[in-house]
């Protein structure tokens, strides 16, 4: 029983992310916003469960602990935006150097899921033909 629990809400924690951003652009268009300028919102909001999700799914697939990776690749990026607009702008403006990093983390955690499924995905078919 507490597995099957365990397994309903994993399965709900994987899928979260996109209903999360679902939800938000909802909400936004019964409150009179057009989703198209929400986008950028519902990609923020939704990040930190891209986190959660990236790493369940690749522990799931692989059986390998990834908070490590993701740690080290997070700060990768965030040392290479810092470098980076350190250097371009004169004053280091810090809003925008949160905003375009978790923006990144977006994108590529956003990445990462959908090839995880894929993976997964295709790991399951081999393995009910098998």
């Amino acid at each position: 029983m507490i597995n099957g629990l365990l397994a309903i809400l994993t399965g709900v924690i994987v899928l979260f992310p996109f209903l999360v951003t679902v939800v938000f652009l909802v909400v936004m268009r019964k409150r009179g916003r057009a989703p198209a300028s929400e986008v950028g919102r519902a990609a923020d909001w939704t990040t930190p469960f891209l986190f959660l999700s990236v790493y369940f799914t690749s522990e799931a697939i692989f059986h390998v602990n990834t908070a490590f990776i993701i740690i080290v690749i997070s700060i990768i990026i965030a040392l290479l935006f810092a470098t980076n607009e350190r250097l371009k702008e004169k004053e280091f403006q810090v809003t925008r150097f949160f905003h375009k990093t978790w923006r990144t983390y977006f994108l590529v955690l956003g990445v990462a899921y959908v090839v995880l499924m894929i993976i997964g995905i295709v790991l399951k078919i081999v393995q009910y033909v098998k």
